[in-house]
Parts: structure tokens; sequence; C-alpha cells
């Protein structure tokens, strides 16, 4: 069946010299691998094309119980502006592209989680002074999409989250899966607040690569086969 379908990639892996396999999230029909065929400079699949997290419009032959589809046309849905010439953009856009590459199941499609995604990426490559913070709100805010995210708020009575039951509580658990008070009360801000206000908000408590860890680590708990993110050490080189 040949249809449309707006996409958003997640990675590439090289098969043969000028072939790619390239997994996208559409918004049609979730998560999809495609076999691209003469890949390079001289096809009409260019490498632009499938660079991390960028915003396709794609026409597929889509067949439902086919593990790799086939694309008939793609374009870019909207160029980037600032990202491929930023080098903290392009180490965030690395980073959360290899996230959602090993959280992103393999399911039917999900438009509140798509538009999100999408909405995200834009915002990004939009404005011009990215607070440091962006990474950490995008993956936090992700995990509401992913049904992963916290049952409560933090509250006066409530200041501790305990990781493993994804709550926040008022007494210490008997494990070691937990956010103290500033780090308990940061991630519940990054739940609420607009992304817009990000510059606003202070310095991450214990610091950003560290709250950043224990974000990982809280998707480690929810999430089975969340490996080791390779891209995480690229981004701590940069914003430090």
């Amino acid at each position: 069946m040949l249809t449309k379908t707006r996409g958003i990639v997640l990675h590439q892996i090289k098969y043969g010299d000028s072939s790619r396999i390239v997994h996208i999230y559409t918004e049609n029909y979730g998560r999809l691998v495609f076999m691209v065929k003469g890949f390079g400079k001289k096809s009409r699949f260019k490498r632009a094309f499938f660079q991390p997290l960028t915003l396709l419009d794609l026409d597929i032959y889509f067949k439902p119980d086919r593990n790799l589809q086939q694309i008939k046309e793609v374009h870019i849905n909207y160029p980037f502006l600032t990202i491929s010439g930023n080098i903290q953009k392009t180490s965030i856009t690395l980073f959360l592209s290899e996230v959602l590459s090993k959280t992103i199941p393999e399911e039917e499609s999900n438009p509140d989680l798509f538009k999100y995604l999408f909405d995200a990426i834009r915002y990004l490559d939009e404005k011009e002074n990215i607070s440091g913070n962006f990474h950490l709100f995008f993956l936090v805010r992700l995990t509401r999409f992913l049904g992963i995210s916290p049952v409560n708020y933090f509250s006066e009575k409530n200041q501790i989250l305990d990781m493993r039951e994804g709550a926040f509580i008022s007494g210490l658990p008997p494990h070691q899966d937990i956010l103290g008070k500033k780090d308990a009360l940061f991630f519940s801000a990054l739940l609420e607040i607009p992304v817009e206000k990000l510059s606003a908000m202070p310095a991450v408590p214990g610091g950003t690569y560290d709250f950043l860890e224990k974000i990982l680590q809280y998707y480690r708990i929810h999430l089975e086969g969340l490996s080791k993110i390779k891209s995480l050490d690229i981004l701590h080189e940069v914003f430090h």
C-alpha cells in the first residue's frame, strides 16, 4: 500500500557499500525500519535526509507484516537552520536520537508522542540560545509519553522520588534508588515548566551531568534493554 506519513529519523546502520537500514518513527505507523538502497550523493536518497532527528515527509510502500519497509519518495519537512552549525545542538541531537532509538518501542502509532517529539526538535533548532537544561527537560517530559512518569507530584509532604515505584514519597524506602529533596524538586519542576521558561530555571543541584545520569537510571529501572548511551560522554565534554 502506497501511503504518506511524516517521520523522525532515529538512526541508521550501514548495509553494504551503498545501502542503509534506517529506523524512523512515523506519525501514522509508529516505528518502522526501512531498507534504503543507492544511498549517496548521486542517489535521490541524499545523506542529509537520514541524519539524526531529521523531520521528513515520506511516501512509503507499507506492508504490516514486513520487517523492512520501502520508501518511494522522501523530502525534508523542516530544514534545520541551526543544529548542523552548533556543536551544542548537534551533541544534544546525537544524544537524544540514541536514547530514543533505545526507548521507543516498535508498536502502533502514538500521535501524542509524535507531536511531542516533532515540536521539541523544531524548538531545539529554532531557539537561538538553547538552555543547558533542554535535554534534561526533554527526557523528563518524555516519561509521560512512554508511560513511566511518576504517578504523583512533589509536595511539602512527599519530597523524595522513589525511582523504583515512580512516586514521590514522604520517607526513605529500603533501597538507594531515590532522588533526594533537591533533585526530586528539580525533576518535578521539569515535568511542569513551559519550555519557553527553561532558561530561567536555576542550576541543577548536583550538576547537569550527575542529574542526567539519574534520569537515565530512572529510565533503566522502568525500561528493559536500555544499554550504555555512547554519546553521553560527548555531550558531557561539550557542555563542560
